[in-house]
């Protein structure tokens, strides 16, 4: 056989079976194309929470780079976290549920094409980076599903839209070549960062707020690795309701670096830009963030570092990237951290204070592909317990002995009053002396206030002509002062004003034991005509017959049983300071004392009334410390809580939103500067000879 011959059997047989594989692999691949519409896309996956993570790998033409967002439930902890940044938490649970069930039952429409050099035209070519360059157009978004074994559920690259529906999407199975038509929601695809996380950073509510400090400086890294500090000024701002209230404002003066501040004088200012404030309160409120780095190691969670942090240059030369720079602060050698431009600090009413320090510009490199346009800015955040609003509560003394005790009980002593003209003497017994005469006129007089007394009522014993009227008496035995009318002819006095013996009246008060009568007034019926006869003394053998006529003790009610204005006033005068927190019950010694004043208590009742007394203060002190204690523990958990989530990150915000939270001190008040308000002296800026700190880690040091 010649070779001639050979080589024409051998271009033969390569014919044939070119021919047959054509021919074999032809119907096949049609067969497959056709047999997948109308089916779903992904058969064996039926159910969305089985993702247990998802990873978007897309390319950036411009830059010729692939930037890739990661979503990952924990196996253990079930939590969610962004490993793109850096473990970030992500609030994803319903987001990821929507973003799986996107890929759940998902159905071929149609096949577009099964030509692999047809994927650049349908944006369906895969992000591989080694086989892209700057430039290079038509590369789809590559999305991947793993279960919790880490397996792949799902992996589809999404291209482009076709023109005729704007509901379908040009999509192919990595590997393989055919390109399907589905219709495809793909908004939960986002690798906007802010959608996966838990918006609320602050975690606090505007209705909150009660007070903002506002340090406005500028901090920047000079040469030799000096910090050059300048101050602008520092303002105390209040909130009330919806009111606010410039507490003081301290101004600097650029030019004396070091010089103390000056207080503004807060009259001569303009109204508070109310509109602006309000503004800042709901940016706080609402306070979102573009982006997220960590943290280096050496920091606390409450921002101040230690000694070590300032060996770490890494550490230093991450935080002065930022505009953060740790300076030496306090006796004991702590490191505090000063901001590039100014701090804020929020304080609640529940006891918890922010402080947000504001950085220097993240730059384009910091920022994610998906947030808004502008420039960002860094951010720092921490929380501590605002000591101020736990004050120790005033307590009550607790009465050791009877004698403490009845001390407490007794009112404070009245302003002394002169002394009424004429014959009328005081006298602690209540009674009149041995050398003053019977008053028929004063008689007659105590016989029309026991006569006026209303039908029904028990009849008043007889008044005892020589109880001498006391006009500027203090109080009667249930603590109380009758109104007084017109004085008795006899007595050479004039009238206590009614506004006087009001405030005698609220202030007075008797102690156990002490009874006194009441001067001549106007007739009050029977808890009056009752007080008086309850207290007369026995009569004696010179009075006239008819005004000492003998009364039994079923006579007489004690006047605590029928004035119920007197029992009101003697169980409610305790000094100031002292009083019971609410309670509808009068306490024992309430009771004690009514009856003290009727009968004297024997030692052991004294003894219980005491010990009542001493129980009735400690419950209602230990209620005062208990609810300091439960107020300040829950600042504090909160104040926790709040920095373990700050403590390893830079937050990235927005340049938007820093303009609502940075104030310049124009930006205070309503007129611009210049109207209506001292100016702080000089120039805003960094000028020479401005206090300077050595900054570790930097160049020269």
């Amino acid at each position: 056989m010649t070779e001639v011959i050979k080589t024409l059997i051998f271009a033969g047989v390569a014919i044939a079976i070119s021919l047959v594989a054509a021919f074999v692999s032809w119907p096949r691949a049609t067969e497959q194309t056709e047999s997948r519409v109308g089916t779903a896309l992904f058969e064996q996956f039926t159910d969305p929470l089985a993702a247990s993570s998802m990873k978007i790998v897309t390319f950036d033409d411009e830059t010729g780079q692939l930037s890739a967002f990661e979503v990952r439930r924990d196996p253990e902890t079930e939590e969610w976290t962004i490993p793109s940044r850096d473990g970030y938490p992500a609030d994803a649970l319903e987001h990821m549920k929507n973003a799986a069930n996107a890929f759940v039952a998902l159905k071929v429409l149609d096949t577009q094409t099964d030509k692999a050099e047809d994927h650049d035209d349908l944006g369906v070519a895969e992000p591989k980076l080694e086989e892209l360059e700057v430039g290079d157009e038509g590369v789809g978004r590559l999305v991947t599903l793993k279960d919790g074994k880490q397996e792949t559920i799902a992996e589809l690259i999404i291209g482009d839209v076709p023109k005729d529906d704007p509901s379908q999407r040009y999509v192919r199975i990595p590997g393989q070549d055919p390109v399907y038509v589905v219709r495809f929601d793909d908004s939960p695809l986002t690798t906007a960062f802010r959608e996966w996380i838990d918006n609320d950073l602050l975690k606090l509510s505007s209705i909150e707020l009660s007070s903002l400090e506002i340090l406005d400086y500028n901090a920047s890294l000079a040469m030799g690795g000096k910090i050059s500090l300048t101050r602008n000024y520092t303002a105390d701002v209040g909130l009330d309701g919806t009111e606010w209230k410039l507490n003081s404002l301290m101004d600097y003066d650029p030019s004396r670096p070091g010089a103390a501040p000056v207080a503004a004088d807060l009259a001569s200012l303009a109204p508070l830009n109310k509109a602006k404030l309000d503004e800042l309160k709901t940016a706080l409120d609402d306070l979102q963030i573009a982006d997220v780095v960590r943290k280096p190691d050496g920091m606390s969670d409450t921002l101040r570092a230690d000694q070590n942090l300032l060996t770490d240059k890494e550490a230093v030369n991450s935080l002065a990237q930022r505009g953060f720079y740790p300076v030496p602060s306090g006796p004991n050698g702590e490191i505090e951290i000063l901001s590039a431009n100014g701090e804020l600090d929020v304080t609640l009413n529940t006891g918890v204070k922010y402080v947000l320090r504001f950085g220097n510009i993240s730059g384009v490199e910091d920022s994610n592909a998906d947030s808004e346009a502008g420039v960002n800015r860094y951010l720092l955040v921490t929380t501590k317990v605002d000591e101020t609003q736990f004050p120790v509560p005033e307590l009550q003394t607790v009465p050791k002995t009877v004698d403490e005790m009845k001390a407490k009980m007794a009112p404070p002593t009245p302003p002394q009053q002169d002394p009424p003209t004429g014959d009328v003497k005081d006298n602690p017994e209540g009674s009149a002396s041995d050398s003053d005469p019977p008053k028929e006129k004063e008689a007659s007089t105590e016989e029309k206030a026991a006569t006026s007394q209303p039908a029904g009522e028990a009849p008043n014993a007889a008044p005892n002509p020589t109880d001498t009227p006391k006009p500027n008496a203090e109080s009667t035995p249930e603590g109380d002062v009758a109104p007084e009318a017109e004085a008795p002819e006899a007595v050479d006095s004039k009238p206590k004003p009614s506004d006087e013996l009001t405030d005698q009246t609220e202030k007075s008060d008797t102690p156990s034991g002490v009874s006194e009568s009441s001067g001549g007034g106007e007739a009050t019926g029977t808890g009056q005509a009752q007080q008086e006869a309850a207290t007369a003394p026995a009569a004696s053998a010179d009075k006239p017959a008819e005004l000492t006529e003998p009364t039994t003790e079923e006579d007489v009610v004690p006047a605590a049983a029928t004035d119920d204005n007197s029992k009101a006033d003697a169980t409610t005068a305790t000094p100031p300071g002292n009083e019971p927190a609410t309670s509808d019950a009068a306490s024992p010694a309430d009771n004690a004392g009514a009856k003290a004043d009727t009968e004297e208590l024997t030692e052991e009742e004294w003894q219980e009334m005491l010990e009542a007394e001493q129980e009735k203060v400690i419950k209602q002190n230990q209620r005062l410390m208990d609810e300091r204690k439960d107020r300040r523990e829950d600042a504090q958990r909160r104040v926790r809580d709040l920095n373990a989530r700050f403590a390893d990150w830079y937050y990235v915000i927005p340049e938007a939103t820093y303009s609502k939270l940075r104030f310049k001190r124009a930006d205070l008040f309503e007129q611009p500067a210049g109207v209506g308000q001292p100016q702080a002296p000089g120039i805003p800026g960094l000028p020479g000879g401005l206090p300077q700190f050595n900054f570790p880690g930097a160049p020269g040091n």
